[in-house]
């Protein structure tokens, strides 16, 4: 099979295998594969290229995704198996972790502290919600335990805050409950704040 290849805007090379178009690469990447201008290349040959070149693709979507915000490493993955087959999102990925782009630990400190602080969610809520995101229970059985919190004070500032005067009957009060429990707050905490809200107000 004869390989050949055309220069296209914006830095882009496309290539034609025996004549017909075949995929577009980075002018960078390409020719950093040392491949001249038609090239006789082998179906295992061919092969091998494409998977180099399909990984790259998800290399450069999994570092597109990573300049916006931090990802873990199963939500990246399925973000980018969305584009590309998945073997090539794990490989992209894989490399990205050992480079230091990619760390689960670090990432699920940060969301963890963004869902406790700016979400007010509860403990278990968080765990759930860091679960979703492939985080290893070791990690969050870590970081419950060096963030432990009062829940108690945490319903409280809520009930002072985003629920203040939604819980003035017997209706308002159950839709606050609901609403606690959806956030991660156990059910017995909850009636033990408003207790204490209630004896204060």
């Amino acid at each position: 099979m004869l390989l050949t290849y055309t220069s296209g805007k914006k830095n882009k090379i496309h290539i034609s295998i025996d004549g017909e178009y075949r995929f577009t690469v980075d002018a960078d990447f390409w020719f950093s594969l040392g491949i001249y201008q038609s090239t006789q290349v082998s179906e295992e040959e061919l092969e091998a290229l494409e998977a180099e070149i399909f990984t790259r693709r998800a290399f450069n979507k999994a570092m597109d995704y990573l300049a916006r915000r931090a990802h873990s490493k199963k939500e990246l993955i399925e973000k980018i198996s969305k584009t590309s087959e998945k073997k090539y999102a794990i490989i992209a990925v894989d490399e990205l972790e050992q480079r230091g782009y990619v760390d689960d630990a670090a990432f699920a400190e940060q969301y963890y502290d963004y869902l406790q602080r700016v979400k007010h969610f509860g403990a278990r809520r968080i765990a759930t919600e860091l679960s979703r995101k492939g985080i290893d229970r070791s990690i969050i059985a870590h970081l419950e335990e060096i963030n432990e919190a009062d829940p108690c004070a945490e319903i409280t500032a809520l009930l002072q805050g985003k629920y203040a005067g939604k819980f003035g009957d017997e209706k308002g009060k159950q839709r606050t409950i609901n609403a606690l429990l959806r956030l991660g707050y156990n059910y017995s905490d909850i009636r033990s704040a408003m207790a204490l809200y209630d004896e204060s107000y």
